[in-house]
C-alpha cells in the first residue's frame, strides 16, 4: 500500500471514529475551551518596550549597557514657550516663566518610574553654573534658586548671560531664540506602568499651562501612553465588529445554524487563542489588536464555509447527519490544509528578531492552528447532533447563478482564461516598481501610529523647530584602559568625531565631553576664550575634569557625559525625526566618521546604540533582515504543504501563484500610500499574506471535485465559482468586516491604515483567487486537476449535488 493510501485509510479511520463519538469530542473541546477560559482574566494587554527591540543586534547590546547611566530611548521631553504676546516677556528669563519650568522640572522628578539622576533642565539641581571662586578653586550653583523665585532685571540680566555662556544649557536646554526651555526625564526601563506615568503628566501639563504659556510632550512614553488611552475605543470597536458579522450573518444565512455556529467558532477559538498567550504569560500588545481580530473573522469564514456546505448537500440529501458527514468529507482536505498553511504563515512570525515576533509567532499561531478543533470538527459534530432542519431549500440560488454565467463568459473559455492571465502578469510588470519603493522604517516625522494632526505630532514638531531636535542617536567612544578617555588624542578624535558628524544638514547639535573640557578650561584662564581649547596632556585635561566634578555638590556631574571609569564617553546627536532616510544617513555617515575619527589611535571604538534613533536604527535593520526571510518562507512553507497535500508540483504552484500576486500588490500599494515596513506592520503582512491561501485550496479542490463528475474542465470551473466563489465571496466580506470598523472608528492612525492594508490584501486575494486559480486551470488544464484522483484524503463518502 502506498504512502498516500496509508494515509488517506488512517484519516478515514479518524473520521470514522469521530463521527461514531460527536458527543465525546465535542466534550473534550468544551471542556479545553472551559480551561483556556480560566486564563484569560490574567492576560494582560501592554506594551513592553524591550519587546520591541531586537535584543542580539549589537546596537542594543549596546543600547542595553548604556542605558542605566547614560539613558535610553524611554525620554519624557516636554517644552515650556513663552506667550506669543509677550506678556511674560521677550523670552524665557522672567519670574513667570521661570516658576513654571521649575514647577514642571519637579513635576517630572516625581513621575513613576522616573530616573531622578537623569533630568536635564534649566532649573534642575544637577544643571548648574561654574566658576572659579575668590580662592581661585572651582564652584558651582545650579542657575535657578526656588528659594528666591523673585529677581531683579540686573539678576535676570545676569542670568541670561549666564546661561548664552554654556553651550550645554544654551541651544540644548533654552532654545537659540530664547522663547522656551526644556525639560527631559529618562524613565527606568522594565516594569514601565506608562498609564500611570502618563495620566500624572498629562495632570502636570495642566498645572503648568497657564498665564498664556505653551506646553509640548513628546517622547516615546508619551506615545504610548496616548496609545494607551484608546484601550476603552478598542474594546467598543470588538463589540461593533462582533455586531457587524452577526448582520451579516443572517443576511446570508437566514437560518439559525449559520448564525449561531460560526459565532460560536468565533468564541471558541478565541477563548483557545487568548487562553493559550495568558497561559505563556504573554502581553497583549495594543497595537496588533487587529491580527486577533482577523484571526478570529478567519475562524468565523471557516464555519461559514462548512455550514454553507451542510446547507447545500441537505438540500439533496435530506439527512441531516449524513450532511454534516458529506460536508466534512468535501472540505476536510482544503479546511485543514487552509488552516495549517495559515498557522504555519503566521508561525513563521517567531524567527523575527524581536521578542515581539516570537510571541505574536507562538500565540496567534497556535490561535490560527486551533481552528481546526474548535470550527472545522466542531461545526460537522454539533450539526449531526442538533435537529434537522426543516427548511432544505438551497438559499441565494440566484447570485450563485449569476456568478457562474459571470465566469463562463470570462475564465470559463480559454481565450478569456488567458486574458486573465495576461492582466495579472502585466499588474505586476506595473506594481513591481512601485512595490520596491516601500521604505523599511518610517516614512515620515512625528509618529504614523496618530493621526498627523494629533497632539503628539503637533508637540513633535514645535519641538523640533525650537531646539535642535527631539530624537536623539548616543554614540559611545569607547577605550578599555580605565581613564583611557583623558588621553588628548582620544579627546581630539571624540571631537573630529563630532565635527564629522555635523556635516549631516539634518543634526541640529550635539552633546559631549569635549565643550565641557574647552569651558572648564576657558574658566581657569580668566575666562578667555583663546582658552577654550583641548589640552596637549591627560594630566591636563583630567585635571580639569575634576575641577569641573568636584565644584559640584551634587554626586556623579559628569555621569551624563562619561562613566566612572572613565573608559566610555557618551556623544549625544540631536535630530528632528527618525525617519527611515535619516536614520539610515546618519548610521551610515556614523560608520564613515568613526572610521576616519579613530585613525591612528590606539584603542578607541565607537559604538551606535542609544537613544531612539540608535534603537530605530537596529529595529530597522533587524526588520530588513526578517523580511527578506520570512515572507519568502511563507511562500515556500506554503508551496511545500500544499505539494505534500496534494502530491504535485503544480498543484503547490497554483497556490503560490496568487499569494505572489496579492503580495506583490499589496506592496505596490504600501509604496503608493507611503506605509513603512515597521515591527508594527510586519506582522499585519504576514497574516494578510497567507489568506489567499484559504480561497485559492477552496477553489482547486472544488474544481478537482466538480472536474471529478462532470470530466469538462470549463464546466467545473464554472460550477467551482458558482458554488464556492459564493461562498468565498462571502468569507472575504466577513474577513474584511473583522477588521473595516477600524478605519471608521479607531482614532489610532496605525490601526486604521492597517485595517485599510488588511481590507486591500484581502480583497484582493479574493479576487486573485476566483480568477487566477479557475483562469490557470483551464488555460492549463494541470494534471492533479483534470486527472482521476488516486482517492481524496479525507473523503470517505463522495459529495451529492
Amino acid at each position: 500500500m502506498s504512502l498516500r493510501a496509508r494515509v488517506t485509510a488512517a484519516l478515514q479511520r479518524g473520521e470514522g471514529w469521530i463521527f461514531a463519538h460527536p458527543g465525546a469530542v465535542l466534550i473534550g473541546i468544551f471542556a479545553t475551551t472551559l480551561l483556556f477560559a480560566t486564563q484569560v482574566p490574567s492576560l494582560k494587554i501592554l506594551t513592553d518596550f524591550n519587546d520591541l527591540l531586537p535584543q542580539h543586534h549589537p546596537y542594543i547590546q549596546t543600547y542595553n549597557r548604556i542605558k542605566e547611566n547614560f539613558g535610553g530611548a524611554n525620554q519624557v521631553v516636554m517644552a515650556i514657550e513663552v506667550p506669543a504676546d509677550g506678556s511674560a516677556g521677550p523670552d524665557i528669563f522672567n519670574d513667570k516663566t521661570l516658576a513654571l519650568v521649575h514647577e514642571a522640572t519637579q513635576g517630572i522628578d516625581t513621575l513613576p518610574s522616573i530616573n531622578h539622576n537623569l533630568i536635564s533642565s534649566l532649573t534642575h539641581r544637577t544643571v548648574r553654573k561654574v566658576f572659579v571662586r575668590e580662592d581661585g578653586g572651582f564652584g558651582s550653583q545650579p542657575y535657578y534658586d526656588a528659594q528666591k523665585p523673585e529677581h531683579t532685571p540686573e539678576q535676570l540680566a545676569q542670568l541670561r548671560k549666564d546661561v548664552l555662556a554654556n553651550p550645554q544649557v544654551y541651544g540644548l536646554l533654552v532654545s537659540p531664540d530664547r522663547k522656551a526651555a526644556l525639560i527631559k526625564g529618562q524613565l527606568n526601563e522594565g516594569a514601565i506602568d506608562y498609564a500611570a506615568t502618563f495620566a500624572e503628566l498629562q495632570k502636570l501639563r495642566a498645572a503648568v499651562t497657564r498665564d498664556g504659556h505653551q506646553v509640548y510632550i513628546t517622547g516615546n512614553p508619551v506615545l504610548t501612553g496616548y496609545v494607551y488611552t484608546y484601550l476603552n475605543q478598542i474594546v467598543g470597536i470588538l463589540f461593533w465588529t462582533l455586531a457587524l458579522l452577526a448582520t451579516l450573518l443572517v443576511v446570508y444565512f437566514r437560518r439559525l445554524y449559520g448564525i449561531a455556529l460560526p459565532l460560536l467558532g468565533i468564541s471558541l477559538s478565541s477563548l483557545w487563542g487568548l487562553g493559550f498567550m495568558a497561559w505563556l504569560g504573554f502581553n497583549l500588545e495594543p497595537l496588533s489588536m487587529p491580527i486577533p481580530f482577523l484571526i478570529a473573522a478567519r475562524a468565523m469564514s471557516h464555519g461559514v464555509q462548512l455550514v454553507a456546505r451542510y446547507y447545500e448537500e441537505l438540500a439533496v440529501t435530506h439527512n441531516g447527519k449524513q450532511a454534516a458527514r458529506n460536508a466534512l468529507d468535501a472540505l476536510f482536505r482544503p479546511g485543514s490544509l487552509a488552516i495549517i498553511v495559515d498557522a504555519v504563515c503566521i508561525a513563521v512570525m517567531m524567527l523575527g528578531a524581536a521578542p515581539f515576533n516570537w510571541k505574536l509567532g507562538v500565540s496567534a499561531g497556535f490561535w490560527a492552528f486551533s481552528v481546526i478543533f474548535t470550527v472545522h470538527f466542531m461545526i460537522p459534530l454539533a450539526l449531526t447532533l442538533l435537529p434537522q432542519p426543516k427548511d432544505m431549500a438551497n438559499k441565494n440560488q440566484g447570485v450563485r447563478s449569476a456568478l457562474g454565467r459571470f465566469m463562463a463568459a470570462t475564465g470559463g473559455k480559454p481565450s478569456g482564461a488567458v486574458a486573465i492571465l495576461g492582466i495579472t502578469a502585466l499588474l505586476v510588470i506595473a506594481g513591481t516598481p512601485l512595490a520596491l519603493t516601500v521604505k523599511i522604517g518610517e516614512s515620515e516625522p512625528g509618529s504614523p501610529i496618530l493621526h498627523r494632526d494629533h497632539d503628539y505630532n503637533r508637540s513633535t514638531t514645535a519641538v523640533n523647530q525650537l531646539f535642535p531636535g527631539s530624537e536623539e542617536l548616543h554614540i559611545i567612544a569607547r577605550t578599555t584602559e580605565p581613564g583611557g578617555l583623558k588621553r588628548p588624542e582620544v579627546m581630539q578624535a571624540i571631537e573630529r568625531f563630532q565635527q564629522l558628524m555635523l556635516q549631516d544638514p539634518s543634526l541640529g547639535g550635539v552633546k559631549a565631553i569635549p565643550a565641557v573640557v574647552r569651558q572648564v578650561n576657558r574658566l581657569t584662564h580668566n575666562d578667555d576664550p583663546r582658552w577654550a581649547q583641548l589640552p596637549d596632556t591627560a594630566g591636563e585635561i583630567g585635571g580639569l575634569m575634576f575641577a569641573y566634578l568636584a565644584s559640584s555638590p551634587i554626586p556623579g556631574a559628569l555621569k551624563e557625559f562619561v562613566n566612572a571609569d572613565e573608559t566610555e564617553a557618551d556623544l549625544v546627536f540631536f535630530y528632528k525625526d527618525h525617519q527611515a532616510d535619516t536614520i539610515t544617513r546618519a548610521l551610515a555617515l556614523a560608520q564613515e566618521s568613526a572610521l576616519i575619527a579613530s585613525a591612528g589611535v590606539a584603542d578607541l571604538v565607537f559604538e551606535p546604540g542609544g537613544g531612539i534613533v540608535g534603537v530605530s536604527a537596529a529595529a530597522n535593520e533587524a526588520l530588513h533582515s526578517d523580511h527578506m526571510i520570512m515572507v519568502p518562507l511563507v511562500m515556500v512553507a506554503a508551496f511545500v504543504l500544499v505539494m505534500l497535500y496534494y502530491q504535485s508540483l503544480h498543484a503547490g504552484w497554483l497556490m503560490v501563484l496568487p499569494m505572489l500576486f496579492a503580495t506583490i500588490m499589496t506592496y505596490a500599494y504600501m509604496g503608493w500610500a507611503g506605509i513603512g515596513v515597521s515591527v508594527n506592520t510586519v506582522p499585519v503582512i504576514m497574516v494578510g499574506v497567507g489568506v489567499g491561501i484559504d480561497y485559492a485550496v477552496y477553489f482547486m479542490d472544488r474544481i478537482r471535485e466538480e472536474m471529478e463528475q462532470l470530466g469538462d474542465i470549463r464546466k467545473a470551473a464554472i460550477n467551482a465559482v458558482a458554488t464556492t466563489g459564493y461562498a468565498v465571496s462571502f468569507t472575504a466580506v466577513t474577513l474584511i468586516a473583522g477588521v473595516v470598523l477600524w478605519i471608521f472608528m479607531s482614532d489610532l492612525r496605525f490601526q486604521s491604515d492597517a485595517a485599510v492594508l488588511l481590507s486591500f490584501m484581502l480583497i484582493v486575494n479574493a479576487v486573485a483567487a476566483m480568477l487566477i486559480v479557475p483562469a490557470w486551470c483551464v488555460a492549463f488544464r494541470p494534471r492533479f486537476v483534470v486527472g482521476a484522483p488516486e482517492g481524496a484524503v479525507g473523503r470517505a463518502v463522495p459529495a451529492s449535488h
